[in-house]
């Protein structure tokens, strides 16, 4: 039953994710890029596997149709094997509007959850953190 629980909870957010992603014009990969990068910094593409939770493949794939969209940039490193990517001016615009729409889903939640519940505003935070908190690091 849990179990159950857990996939049916990641299979909405990731429908929810893919929602929000064709609604800004971007495919769900490209989305999860603008999400991991940081506008004011480059990142190694280790980094951006490990941000995506995807093999360094995986990751350059979906790093290069966001180059392809024009919404990223890769450069390379001062060490010259490092290679980094950056968001581009209209990737950091894409970027605020999908988190808009982001925000906008997340502010969603502790509302459908106290009207199911009958829970307090702050029992409901409560709720909604323990359930992240249990997503990221499981009791063993």
């Amino acid at each position: 039953m849990r179990s159950r629980l857990l996939d049916d909870l990641e299979r909405l957010l990731c429908l929810g994710l893919r929602d929000d992603a064709r609604r800004t014009g971007l495919t769900e990969a490209t989305a999860r890029v603008l999400l991991v990068l940081d506008p004011e910094q480059d990142l190694p593409m280790g980094d951006v596997a490990a941000r995506l939770g995807r093999s360094r493949s995986t990751a350059t794939r979906f790093v290069d149709r966001a180059v392809a969209e024009g919404l990223v940039e890769r450069r390379t490193g001062l060490d010259r094997r490092r290679r980094l990517a950056r968001l581009t001016p209209a990737g950091i615009t894409a970027r605020e509007s999908l988190r808009t729409l982001r925000a906008q889903r997340a502010g969603a939640l502790p509302r459908a959850v106290q009207e199911h519940t009958g829970l307090g505003e702050g029992e409901v935070e409560w709720f909604v953190e323990a359930v992240v908190h249990a997503l990221v690091e499981p009791t063993r």
